[in-house]
């Protein structure tokens, strides 16, 4: 098929006002469903959570079904931020079949419109489960090496990778007549019942006074480049320890996770222990999100976790490298929060490159320094140092690239026309 972008002024109201045949068609189906197709991280997940609220305002007779990976699961079910969730069996890696299996489950709910917002992985997947789900309507984004998705989408989208993926979100909403932006908090306060049970897993180990640092040395088992060293975790530990006797530290993770995190505790002297916990593979999700919510402070990689503080208000310092901050992070401001990147001519590498460049040694993360971070830390916990003269510091640029305007077109495929 051959395709057109969007002229800049275009006389197509489809592409300036969204399409009000699609409004119409959810308006006049009370009871069937809108389907959203996510395979991705729950930090991830979060970020969408205003887009599934602004959805189920704007069309409250339709429901909000998300299909997303299993791995979710327990993050889903503690905010329920949709009305319905359908997820593969099992737990192993998610196959052609898993696709087919959840197209089917979906086909028997008579979706009215689906939303595929697969963007760097599982294109594949998730293009089986729009093409085969018999929604009559199917929004999505179009791959851009192979151009998967065009013939499986009546409306296939243009992704623009250089621009956050918030932005990609923001089309699809104009597109539907939802209003963009979120003025409400994106997550509930934890409930009381998790909180009394991190309570009991911590028992005596905070003290009056003191300052709770949550350290999380892990990322996704797929994506180890985005790890900061070990030994620098535990350098930083260290340095903040023996500057701040209020200080505790707790670290966390998978069970999976326990090796790493051991690695870490290893290279701290036993006159430490007293002050470091390891709570790695022993929270449930209410649990840990209790824990970030309350806690004084959150260090740790481009991961879930650093999502889940972020967005529970808790001053935190992320570290970034392989992927870049304004591609992942949410698009709203952080202001108690520090990110600290360093913008090599590689990075981000991650979903752009079918090989990393560095071939896993990642520099990237090596260069950000203990020294740094424990200043950073300090910086946003005990609001110690000038910001403008620490280091590896990020920033948004004075003025945010958009790639929405009022008088700007969605980036919609349209059929090769005349260019008058």
């Amino acid at each position: 098929m051959n395709l057109l972008f969007p002229r800049p002024t275009p006389s197509d109201p489809l592409l300036t006002e969204g399409d009000p045949g699609i409004r119409q068609h959810l308006l006049s189906r009370p009871g069937q469903p809108v389907v959203i197709v996510k395979f991705s991280g729950w930090g991830t997940l979060l970020s969408l959570f205003p887009f599934f609220r602004q959805l189920g305002h704007a069309y409250p007779d339709n429901p909000v079904v998300l299909v997303t990976g299993s791995e979710n699961r327990p993050m889903m079910t503690h905010f329920s931020p949709v009305d319905n969730v359908v997820y593969p069996r099992g737990h192993q890696k998610l196959t052609i079949i898993d696709s087919l299996r959840m197209a089917l489950k979906i086909r028997l709910l008579r979706p009215a419109l689906l939303i595929n917002l697969q963007m760097y992985t599982r294109k594949k997947l998730s293009f089986l489960v729009s093409k085969f789900s018999g929604s009559p309507f199917q929004i999505g984004f179009v791959d851009h090496k192979t151009g998967m998705g065009v013939s499986g989408l009546t409306h296939p989208f243009f992704h623009n990778r250089q621009l956050p993926p918030s932005q990609a979100i923001e089309q699809v909403a104009h597109f539907l007549g939802i209003r963009t932006g979120d003025p409400f908090p994106v997550l509930d306060p934890p409930r009381e019942e998790p909180r009394n049970r991190l309570g009991s897993l911590l028992g005596n180990f905070l003290s009056p006074g003191g300052k709770t640092i949550v350290m999380n040395p892990n990322a996704s088992g797929q994506s180890h480049e985005r790890r900061w060293p070990t030994a620098s975790y535990a350098e930083t530990a260290k340095k903040l320890l023996d500057r701040h006797s209020n200080a505790r530290i707790v670290l966390i993770g998978l069970e999976r996770d326990q090796p790493l995190v051991q690695s870490i505790l290893g290279k701290l002297s036993s006159r430490h222990s007293g002050r470091l916990l390891n709570l790695a593979g022993k929270l449930s999700f209410p649990e840990l999100h209790a824990l970030l919510a309350t806690c004084d402070g959150y260090l740790g990689n481009d991961s879930g976790p650093l999502h889940l503080a972020l967005l529970s208000g808790t001053p935190s310092v992320g570290l970034f490298g392989p992927t870049r901050p304004d591609l992942v992070l949410p698009s709203r401001d952080f202001p108690r929060s520090l990110i600290l990147y360093e913008p090599h001519y590689c990075s981000p590498c991650l979903h752009h490159a079918a090989q990393l460049p560095c071939g896993g040694d990642n520099i990237c993360m090596q260069i950000l320094s203990p020294s740094a971070v424990v200043n950073a830390i300090e910086h946003v916990v005990w609001n110690l140092g000038e910001k403008n003269r620490l280091r590896h510091i990020w920033t948004k640029s004075e003025k945010e690239v958009r790639a929405l305007h009022d008088e700007s077109p969605v980036a919609l495929y349209r059929k090769r026309g005349k260019v008058g």
